[in-house]
């Protein structure tokens, strides 16, 4: 009856250790995936009589923000993709600091993201930007 009950209790120990490792092995996939977001911007652009309505998104991937690769892409209001571009983020690095040591560059980079669509914006009536 002892040897039944040990038995019974060390596969339930095996069992247990291996359904943990599983699942910690996809939360490890999955961390991988989000981790390589470096810098993200976006707008909505709403509809008009001649154009229907937009989401842009300019994203920097990879394992550093100057080696990166930045793609810019334009969704439709339904999310289905209209436009892809990818490009090497060190293509956004304006001519000042193409010569700038690598901490610039990347300071630089992040203020090229974040103000990317900036223009936009100015282009846009102040009733849209009251709902943002």
């Amino acid at each position: 009856m002892k040897y039944k009950m040990l038995t019974i209790a060390i596969a339930t120990l095996f069992i247990s250790c291996s359904n943990d490792k599983k699942s910690s092995e996809l939360a490890k996939q999955v961390s991988t995936l989000k981790s390589e977001i470096l810098l993200e911007s976006s707008i909505k652009k709403s509809p008009t009589s001649n154009e229907p309505g937009k989401d842009i998104t300019l994203t920097i991937t990879g394992k550093s923000i100057i080696s990166g690769t930045a793609i810019l892409k334009v969704c439709d209001e339904k999310g289905r993709e209209l436009e892809c571009d990818t490009f090497p983020a060190k293509n956004l690095i304006q001519e000042d600091y193409k010569m700038a040591n690598s901490v610039l560059k990347e300071a630089h980079l992040k203020e090229v993201v974040e103000g990317y669509f900036v223009d936009e914006l100015k282009d846009t009536t102040d009733s849209t930007l009251a709902g943002l």
